[in-house]
Protein backbone atom coordinates (compact mmCIF):
# COMPACT_ATOMS: atom_id res chain seq x y z
CA UNK A 1 0.00 0.00 0.00
CA UNK A 2 1.39 3.37 -0.93
CA UNK A 3 1.06 6.31 1.43
CA UNK A 4 1.66 8.92 -1.26
CA UNK A 5 -1.08 11.40 -1.97
CA UNK A 6 -2.63 10.75 -5.34
CA UNK A 7 -1.82 13.45 -7.86
CA UNK A 8 -5.39 13.35 -9.20
CA UNK A 9 -4.39 14.30 -12.70
CA UNK A 10 -6.80 11.66 -13.99
CA UNK A 11 -9.92 13.34 -12.58
CA UNK A 12 -11.66 13.07 -15.94
CA UNK A 13 -11.06 9.30 -16.07
CA UNK A 14 -12.32 8.98 -12.51
CA UNK A 15 -15.47 10.91 -13.36
CA UNK A 16 -16.14 8.76 -16.39
CA UNK A 17 -15.70 5.66 -14.29
CA UNK A 18 -17.79 6.79 -11.38
CA UNK A 19 -20.62 7.94 -13.63
CA UNK A 20 -20.61 4.60 -15.43
CA UNK A 21 -20.78 2.86 -12.08
CA UNK A 22 -23.47 5.20 -10.79
CA UNK A 23 -25.65 4.24 -13.69
CA UNK A 24 -25.48 0.72 -12.36
CA UNK A 25 -26.72 1.33 -8.85
CA UNK A 26 -29.42 -1.23 -9.40
CA UNK A 27 -26.63 -3.74 -10.18
CA UNK A 28 -26.67 -6.67 -12.57
CA UNK A 29 -28.76 -9.62 -11.54
CA UNK A 30 -26.62 -12.02 -13.55
CA UNK A 31 -24.80 -14.79 -11.74
CA UNK A 32 -21.13 -14.19 -11.00
CA UNK A 33 -20.11 -16.74 -13.63
CA UNK A 34 -21.78 -14.91 -16.50
CA UNK A 35 -21.19 -11.35 -15.31
CA UNK A 36 -20.00 -9.26 -18.25
CA UNK A 37 -19.80 -5.88 -16.55
CA UNK A 38 -23.18 -4.76 -17.87
CA UNK A 39 -25.04 -2.63 -15.36
CA UNK A 40 -28.72 -1.89 -15.20
CA UNK A 41 -30.11 1.60 -14.78
CA UNK A 42 -29.81 3.70 -11.63
CA UNK A 43 -32.38 2.34 -9.20
CA UNK A 44 -33.83 4.59 -6.53
CA UNK A 45 -37.43 4.36 -5.38
CA UNK A 46 -39.28 7.05 -3.48
CA UNK A 47 -41.61 6.60 -0.57
CA UNK A 48 -45.19 7.72 -0.51
CA UNK A 49 -45.79 11.43 -1.03
CA UNK A 50 -42.12 12.16 -1.71
CA UNK A 51 -40.90 10.24 1.34
CA UNK A 52 -37.51 8.74 2.02
CA UNK A 53 -35.96 7.24 -1.15
CA UNK A 54 -34.76 3.64 -1.03
CA UNK A 55 -32.08 1.69 -2.86
CA UNK A 56 -31.38 -2.00 -3.30
CA UNK A 57 -28.79 -3.47 -0.94
CA UNK A 58 -26.75 -5.32 -3.52
CA UNK A 59 -27.45 -9.02 -3.98
CA UNK A 60 -29.47 -9.16 -0.76
CA UNK A 61 -32.27 -7.55 -2.83
CA UNK A 62 -33.46 -5.77 0.34
CA UNK A 63 -34.63 -2.20 -0.12
CA UNK A 64 -33.08 0.20 2.39
CA UNK A 65 -33.39 3.92 2.98
CA UNK A 66 -30.73 6.11 1.33
CA UNK A 67 -30.01 7.53 4.77
CA UNK A 68 -29.23 5.42 7.81
CA UNK A 69 -28.76 6.38 11.45
CA UNK A 70 -25.16 6.02 12.68
CA UNK A 71 -25.03 4.06 15.92
CA UNK A 72 -21.93 5.55 17.49
CA UNK A 73 -23.55 8.96 17.99
CA UNK A 74 -26.71 7.36 19.38
CA UNK A 75 -24.64 5.59 22.01
CA UNK A 76 -22.61 8.61 23.13
CA UNK A 77 -25.58 10.90 23.75
CA UNK A 78 -25.90 11.95 27.38
CA UNK A 79 -29.70 11.72 27.30
CA UNK A 80 -30.86 8.19 26.53
CA UNK A 81 -34.49 9.28 26.19
CA UNK A 82 -33.50 11.79 23.53
CA UNK A 83 -31.59 9.09 21.63
CA UNK A 84 -34.64 6.81 21.69
CA UNK A 85 -36.87 9.66 20.55
CA UNK A 86 -34.48 10.41 17.70
CA UNK A 87 -34.62 6.79 16.53
CA UNK A 88 -38.42 6.93 16.60
CA UNK A 89 -38.33 10.16 14.61
CA UNK A 90 -36.09 8.53 12.03
CA UNK A 91 -38.65 5.74 11.54
CA UNK A 92 -41.44 8.31 11.24
CA UNK A 93 -39.37 10.07 8.53
CA UNK A 94 -39.02 6.84 6.53
CA UNK A 95 -35.54 5.76 7.62
CA UNK A 96 -35.39 1.98 7.98
CA UNK A 97 -31.63 1.26 8.22
CA UNK A 98 -29.95 1.46 11.64
CA UNK A 99 -26.24 1.07 12.23
CA UNK A 100 -24.54 -0.15 15.40
CA UNK A 101 -21.61 -2.24 16.65
CA UNK A 102 -20.87 -4.49 19.60
CA UNK A 103 -17.99 -2.21 20.64
CA UNK A 104 -19.77 1.15 20.42
CA UNK A 105 -19.94 3.02 23.74
CA UNK A 106 -19.54 -0.12 25.85
CA UNK A 107 -22.74 -1.55 24.43
CA UNK A 108 -24.94 1.52 24.93
CA UNK A 109 -25.44 1.96 21.19
CA UNK A 110 -26.98 -1.50 20.83
CA UNK A 111 -28.95 -1.24 24.08
CA UNK A 112 -30.54 2.06 23.07
CA UNK A 113 -31.37 0.75 19.62
CA UNK A 114 -32.96 -2.29 21.22
CA UNK A 115 -35.11 -0.17 23.52
CA UNK A 116 -36.21 2.08 20.67
CA UNK A 117 -37.02 -0.68 18.18
CA UNK A 118 -38.43 -3.49 20.30
CA UNK A 119 -42.01 -2.50 19.44
CA UNK A 120 -41.07 -1.32 15.92
CA UNK A 121 -38.92 -4.24 14.82
CA UNK A 122 -40.84 -4.80 11.60
CA UNK A 123 -40.01 -1.26 10.45
CA UNK A 124 -36.25 -1.56 10.94
CA UNK A 125 -33.32 -3.11 9.11
CA UNK A 126 -30.75 -3.54 11.89
CA UNK A 127 -27.03 -3.79 11.20
CA UNK A 128 -24.40 -4.38 13.84
CA UNK A 129 -20.77 -5.46 13.82
CA UNK A 130 -18.30 -7.73 15.61
CA UNK A 131 -14.59 -7.28 16.15
CA UNK A 132 -14.19 -11.01 16.81
CA UNK A 133 -11.78 -12.70 14.42
CA UNK A 134 -12.14 -16.27 15.69
CA UNK A 135 -15.33 -18.29 15.81
CA UNK A 136 -15.71 -18.31 19.61
CA UNK A 137 -15.19 -14.57 20.13
CA UNK A 138 -17.42 -13.60 17.22
CA UNK A 139 -20.16 -15.98 18.36
CA UNK A 140 -20.09 -14.58 21.90
CA UNK A 141 -20.31 -11.01 20.59
CA UNK A 142 -23.19 -11.95 18.29
CA UNK A 143 -25.23 -13.44 21.12
CA UNK A 144 -24.55 -10.40 23.30
CA UNK A 145 -25.63 -8.14 20.45
CA UNK A 146 -28.88 -10.08 20.03
CA UNK A 147 -29.58 -9.69 23.75
CA UNK A 148 -28.80 -5.97 23.80
CA UNK A 149 -30.86 -5.35 20.66
CA UNK A 150 -33.81 -7.32 22.09
CA UNK A 151 -34.32 -9.18 18.84
CA UNK A 152 -34.18 -12.77 17.63
CA UNK A 153 -32.31 -11.86 14.45
CA UNK A 154 -29.97 -9.25 13.02
CA UNK A 155 -30.58 -8.21 9.42
CA UNK A 156 -26.92 -7.55 8.65
CA UNK A 157 -23.90 -8.62 10.70
CA UNK A 158 -20.53 -7.25 9.64
CA UNK A 159 -16.92 -8.01 10.51
CA UNK A 160 -15.79 -4.72 12.01
CA UNK A 161 -12.70 -2.72 10.98
CA UNK A 162 -10.86 -5.12 8.68
CA UNK A 163 -7.46 -3.41 8.34
CA UNK A 164 -4.90 -5.96 7.18
CA UNK A 165 -4.45 -9.14 5.18
CA UNK A 166 -3.88 -10.84 8.53
CA UNK A 167 -7.33 -9.65 9.67
CA UNK A 168 -8.87 -11.07 6.51
CA UNK A 169 -7.08 -14.39 6.83
CA UNK A 170 -8.07 -14.73 10.49
CA UNK A 171 -11.74 -14.15 9.73
CA UNK A 172 -11.97 -16.55 6.79
CA UNK A 173 -9.71 -19.37 7.97
CA UNK A 174 -10.98 -22.61 9.50
CA UNK A 175 -12.22 -21.72 12.98
CA UNK A 176 -12.50 -18.06 12.00
CA UNK A 177 -15.36 -15.63 12.52
CA UNK A 178 -16.89 -16.56 9.17
CA UNK A 179 -17.85 -19.94 10.64
CA UNK A 180 -19.81 -18.21 13.40
CA UNK A 181 -21.56 -16.12 10.74
CA UNK A 182 -22.47 -19.10 8.58
CA UNK A 183 -23.84 -21.07 11.53
CA UNK A 184 -25.86 -18.06 12.72
CA UNK A 185 -27.16 -17.49 9.22
CA UNK A 186 -28.27 -21.12 8.98
CA UNK A 187 -30.05 -20.75 12.33
CA UNK A 188 -31.79 -17.53 11.23
CA UNK A 189 -30.01 -15.40 13.83
CA UNK A 190 -28.50 -13.22 11.11
CA UNK A 191 -29.76 -12.75 7.56
CA UNK A 192 -26.79 -11.20 5.75
CA UNK A 193 -23.01 -10.91 6.20
CA UNK A 194 -20.59 -8.09 5.36
CA UNK A 195 -17.41 -6.35 6.48
CA UNK A 196 -16.19 -2.83 7.19
CA UNK A 197 -12.97 -0.87 7.24
CA UNK A 198 -11.52 2.61 6.75
CA UNK A 199 -7.74 2.19 6.48
CA UNK A 200 -6.59 0.05 3.57
CA UNK A 201 -8.61 -0.13 0.34
CA UNK A 202 -6.31 -2.81 -1.09
CA UNK A 203 -7.34 -5.21 1.69
CA UNK A 204 -10.99 -4.58 0.83
CA UNK A 205 -10.38 -5.27 -2.85
CA UNK A 206 -8.64 -8.56 -2.06
CA UNK A 207 -11.36 -9.58 0.40
CA UNK A 208 -14.08 -8.98 -2.18
CA UNK A 209 -12.17 -10.76 -4.91
CA UNK A 210 -11.46 -13.81 -2.76
CA UNK A 211 -14.63 -14.10 -0.67
CA UNK A 212 -17.39 -12.42 -2.67
CA UNK A 213 -19.49 -15.58 -2.53
CA UNK A 214 -19.66 -15.26 1.28
CA UNK A 215 -19.87 -11.46 1.57
CA UNK A 216 -22.97 -9.42 0.74
CA UNK A 217 -22.04 -5.90 1.88
CA UNK A 218 -19.04 -3.66 2.46
CA UNK A 219 -18.93 -0.45 4.51
CA UNK A 220 -16.31 2.10 3.43
CA UNK A 221 -15.40 5.81 3.55
CA UNK A 222 -17.07 7.77 0.74
CA UNK A 223 -16.37 11.48 0.82
CA UNK A 224 -15.08 14.43 -1.18
CA UNK A 225 -11.43 13.99 -0.19
CA UNK A 226 -11.21 10.20 -0.39
CA UNK A 227 -10.55 10.15 -4.18
CA UNK A 228 -7.34 12.14 -3.60
CA UNK A 229 -5.66 9.75 -1.13
CA UNK A 230 -5.70 5.94 -0.59
CA UNK A 231 -9.08 5.95 -2.24
CA UNK A 232 -11.88 3.54 -1.37
CA UNK A 233 -14.12 5.23 -3.93
CA UNK A 234 -11.69 4.62 -6.77
CA UNK A 235 -10.47 1.16 -5.76
CA UNK A 236 -13.18 -0.63 -3.76
CA UNK A 237 -16.44 0.61 -5.30
CA UNK A 238 -15.77 -0.77 -8.82
CA UNK A 239 -14.91 -4.18 -7.36
CA UNK A 240 -18.00 -4.20 -5.13
CA UNK A 241 -20.24 -3.29 -8.07
CA UNK A 242 -18.67 -6.06 -10.15
CA UNK A 243 -19.79 -8.67 -7.64
CA UNK A 244 -23.08 -6.96 -6.65
CA UNK A 245 -21.87 -6.25 -3.11
CA UNK A 246 -24.09 -3.73 -1.32
CA UNK A 247 -22.07 -0.60 -0.53
CA UNK A 248 -22.59 1.31 2.72
CA UNK A 249 -21.06 4.78 2.71
CA UNK A 250 -19.53 6.05 5.95
CA UNK A 251 -17.34 8.97 7.00
CA UNK A 252 -19.06 11.13 4.41
CA UNK A 253 -17.94 14.21 6.34
CA UNK A 254 -14.65 12.58 7.48
CA UNK A 255 -15.79 12.37 11.10
CA UNK A 256 -17.04 15.94 10.81
CA UNK A 257 -13.68 17.34 9.73
CA UNK A 258 -14.98 18.56 6.37
CA UNK A 259 -17.59 20.63 8.21
CA UNK A 260 -15.45 21.78 11.11
CA UNK A 261 -12.63 22.90 8.81
CA UNK A 262 -15.02 24.47 6.25
CA UNK A 263 -13.91 22.20 3.42
CA UNK A 264 -17.47 21.56 2.21
CA UNK A 265 -21.09 21.90 3.28
CA UNK A 266 -23.14 19.03 4.63
CA UNK A 267 -25.29 19.08 1.49
CA UNK A 268 -22.23 18.83 -0.78
CA UNK A 269 -20.85 15.94 1.28
CA UNK A 270 -24.09 13.97 1.27
CA UNK A 271 -24.84 14.56 -2.39
CA UNK A 272 -21.36 13.48 -3.48
CA UNK A 273 -21.75 10.23 -1.53
CA UNK A 274 -25.25 9.56 -2.88
CA UNK A 275 -23.96 10.23 -6.37
CA UNK A 276 -21.78 7.12 -6.05
CA UNK A 277 -23.32 3.62 -6.35
CA UNK A 278 -23.98 3.26 -2.63
CA UNK A 279 -27.04 1.59 -1.17
CA UNK A 280 -27.20 3.76 1.92
CA UNK A 281 -25.26 6.49 3.70
CA UNK A 282 -24.49 5.91 7.38
CA UNK A 283 -24.66 9.30 9.03
CA UNK A 284 -23.59 10.14 12.57
CA UNK A 285 -26.18 12.71 13.64
CA UNK A 286 -26.29 14.54 16.96
CA UNK A 287 -29.79 15.96 16.97
CA UNK A 288 -33.29 15.51 15.62
CA UNK A 289 -32.78 18.75 13.71
CA UNK A 290 -29.73 17.29 11.92
CA UNK A 291 -31.69 14.14 11.19
CA UNK A 292 -34.55 16.07 9.59
CA UNK A 293 -32.13 18.20 7.59
CA UNK A 294 -30.42 15.09 6.19
CA UNK A 295 -33.79 13.49 5.44
CA UNK A 296 -34.71 16.57 3.41
CA UNK A 297 -31.47 16.36 1.43
CA UNK A 298 -32.20 12.68 0.69
CA UNK A 299 -35.72 13.50 -0.48
CA UNK A 300 -34.46 16.30 -2.73
CA UNK A 301 -31.39 14.51 -4.09
CA UNK A 302 -30.79 14.50 -7.83
CA UNK A 303 -27.70 13.19 -9.60
CA UNK A 304 -24.78 15.59 -9.83
CA UNK A 305 -23.65 16.47 -13.32
CA UNK A 306 -20.11 15.55 -14.34
CA UNK A 307 -19.25 19.25 -14.25
CA UNK A 308 -20.60 19.72 -10.71
CA UNK A 309 -18.76 16.68 -9.43
CA UNK A 310 -15.55 17.71 -11.17
CA UNK A 311 -15.71 21.17 -9.60
CA UNK A 312 -16.26 19.69 -6.13
CA UNK A 313 -13.29 17.36 -6.52
CA UNK A 314 -11.05 20.14 -7.85
CA UNK A 315 -11.97 22.33 -4.90
CA UNK A 316 -11.30 19.61 -2.32
CA UNK A 317 -8.10 18.22 -3.85
CA UNK A 318 -5.77 20.41 -1.72
CA UNK A 319 -7.30 18.89 1.43
CA UNK A 320 -6.61 15.25 0.53
CA UNK A 321 -4.20 13.35 2.73
CA UNK A 322 -3.58 12.09 6.21
CA UNK A 323 -4.23 15.40 8.01
CA UNK A 324 -7.92 15.18 7.17
CA UNK A 325 -8.29 11.43 6.70
CA UNK A 326 -6.39 10.50 9.85
CA UNK A 327 -8.47 7.34 10.20
CA UNK A 328 -6.60 5.80 7.26
CA UNK A 329 -3.65 5.17 9.58
CA UNK A 330 -3.60 3.30 12.90
CA UNK A 331 -4.03 5.89 15.63
CA UNK A 332 -5.94 6.53 18.82
CA UNK A 333 -6.00 10.28 18.19
CA UNK A 334 -9.47 10.50 16.66
CA UNK A 335 -11.10 13.80 15.84
CA UNK A 336 -14.85 13.67 16.29
CA UNK A 337 -17.02 16.69 15.60
CA UNK A 338 -18.61 17.97 17.69
CA UNK A 339 -16.10 16.99 20.38
CA UNK A 340 -18.84 16.55 22.99
CA UNK A 341 -22.40 15.25 22.58
CA UNK A 342 -25.09 17.86 22.04
CA UNK A 343 -27.68 15.94 24.07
Amino acid sequence: MTHKKNGFTNRRDFLKGTFAIALGLGFSKNSQSDFQGDLVSFSTTHGKKGGMPQRRLGKTDKMVSMLSVGGYHMGRMQDEHYAVRMIHTAIDEGVNFFDSAWSYNKGDSERRLGKALKDRRDKAFIMTKSRGRDMATASNELHESLRRLQTDHIDLWQFHDVQTIEDMDAIFRKGGAIEAALLAKKAGKILHVGFTGHRNPEVHVKTIQKYHQLIETVQIPVNLIDPHYLSFVRQVIPEAVKFDIGILAMKTVANGILLEDNVATIKECLCFAWNQPVSTLVSGMDSIEQLKENVTYAQQFTNLSETDQSQLLARTEPFGGIKKEFYKHPSDNWRIYPTHPLH
